[in-house]
């Protein structure tokens, strides 16, 4: 059998300060692993960041024709009025049934009293 070359698993060792202060001389301050101060907080860095996202999300789609609505969609938007107007209905209803009921008993106290 030919050799295999296996490599070591290589595991996340320990860094000093020492050893922490030296890269950052070597290499310099970085935001991105916070060694360096940002001028501004990361809620406004962030918020930024996703209104770029947002504004070019919006970009993409601001020109593209709506979506035309299947029969599913049409179907339960009819339903959906249907029901509506039936409750509306009822509604209008009762609100003329208790009117009349109202009459009949205003009437009528004013007939015998």
């Amino acid at each position: 059998m030919a050799e295999e070359s296996v490599r070591p698993i290589r595991l996340m060792s320990f860094v000093s300060e020492e050893q922490l202060d030296e890269s950052k001389k070597t290499r310099g301050e970085r935001i991105e692993d916070g060694t360096a101060q940002r001028d501004r907080p990361l809620f406004e860095i962030l918020k930024e960041n996703k209104d770029k996202r947002d504004a070019e999300f919006n970009e993409r789609f601001k020109h593209r024709p709506p979506k035309a609505l299947d029969e599913d969609e049409t179907e339960f938007l009819e339903n959906l009025e249907m029901s509506r107007r039936e409750y509306e209905r009822q509604i209008a209803d009762e609100e003329a049934q208790e009117l009349h009921s109202f009459q009949v008993n205003f009437l009528l106290f004013h007939i015998f009293f």
